[in-house]
């Protein structure tokens, strides 16, 4: 009797896993650079560093992995929402040069949905989930700021009035709302960051695609 029953479960057991799309494939090995300098979350045990990139240093995309069914976190600068895809994006990312941190936590509970499997052994690199390449490309850029950005990363401002917004963009990093990709965002005519309960929002108001008005949260009591 021919062990053919035999042979195709041995082959079935060592199937090679599901291939990447080529165009999450390409991301492997190459630098990108962060809208607005992160920052970037370092999970270790059941707390968190967060880590400012300056512009001028890029990470290297080490590894590209598509995960099952998870719930990824969507709200970025510390407004934390969630959404559920079926098949989330996780890059490993090591920066290339220094990184600052900038604030932590910790607790001795779970770890919340959407920083789960995201552990590193260290921050010499970090590991980020997204809902899908748009998501991605509103966090990382595959070609460098362009100098003008450079040049005004490195002279404070009082006011975001007069900017473009992809310059905006580059500086300050995207906002909550509108939650699209980064095309759509440039063409937007308002950009929001979603304040504190009861404080208000940071809202950013473009005409022509420059800054025209800005308006903040307020102090509180």
């Amino acid at each position: 009797m021919r062990p053919w029953p035999a042979l195709l479960l041995l082959v079935a057991c060592h199937a090679p896993p599901p291939t990447l799309p080529p165009e999450l494939a390409r991301m492997a090995g190459r630098d990108a650079w962060v809208y607005g300098g992160g920052p970037l979350r370092c999970v270790r045990g059941n707390g968190t560093i967060e880590y400012a990139v300056p512009l001028s240093t890029p990470v290297r995309v080490t590894q590209v992995e598509q995960t099952g069914p998870r719930e990824v976190e969507i709200g970025v600068k510390g407004h934390v929402r969630e959404q559920r895809t079926p098949q989330a994006i996780i890059l490993t990312l090591e920066p290339r040069g220094p990184v600052e941190p900038v604030s932590g936590s910790s607790g001795n509970g779970p770890l919340p949905r959407w920083w789960q499997g995201l552990e590193v052994n260290s921050c010499a690199t970090f590991r980020f989930a997204f809902v899908d390449e748009a998501r991605l490309n509103r966090t990382l850029s595959f070609t460098p700021p362009p100098r003008d950005v450079q040049r005004l990363s490195s002279q404070p401002r009082a006011s975001s009035v007069g900017l473009s917004a992809t310059q905006l963009l580059w500086l300050r990093g995207p906002p909550d709302e509108p939650l699209t990709d980064v095309d759509t965002l440039r063409r937007a005519p308002t950009w929001t960051v979603i304040g504190a309960p009861g404080r208000g929002d940071q809202v950013t108001t473009f005409h022509n695609g420059r800054v025209i008005r800005e308006t903040f949260p307020g102090m509180g009591p």
